[in-house]
């Protein structure tokens, strides 16, 4: 499954079809990472989860990704982030700078 077919479906999952507006939708939807050990080494597995009421965090679908597909993975999410991104500032969207956080110093 491409990425664009993984995204197209989360957005048209139960929560968006239930009636929810978009900005509703995604404060009720998440992607969870996990790192498996599995009989055939590790993976990482993903998670679509909604918010249901009365249930809390409900997986909807778990996709597992070997570890040499990680790199391919990571290039695509890398690429879709940015053509978000270029979109928003074309759209004149204004976003909010990375936050710096200051270390102490041991010296």
């Amino acid at each position: 499954m491409s990425p664009e077919e993984f995204f197209k479906d989360m957005k048209s999952g139960s929560n968006t079809a239930a009636g929810l507006t978009p900005e509703k939708a995604v404060n009720q939807q998440k992607v969870e990472v996990s790192f498996e050990q599995q009989e055939g080494g590790a993976c990482v597995a993903l998670r679509y989860l909604t918010w249901t009421e009365g249930l809390g965090w409900c997986c909807q679908k778990t996709i597992r990704v070997e570890a040499d597909q990680l790199d391919e993975l990571h290039r695509a999410i890398t690429v879709a982030r940015h053509r978000v991104r270029r979109q928003r500032a074309e759209a004149g969207e204004a976003f909010a700078p990375a936050q710096v956080i200051q270390l102490l110093s041991l010296s």
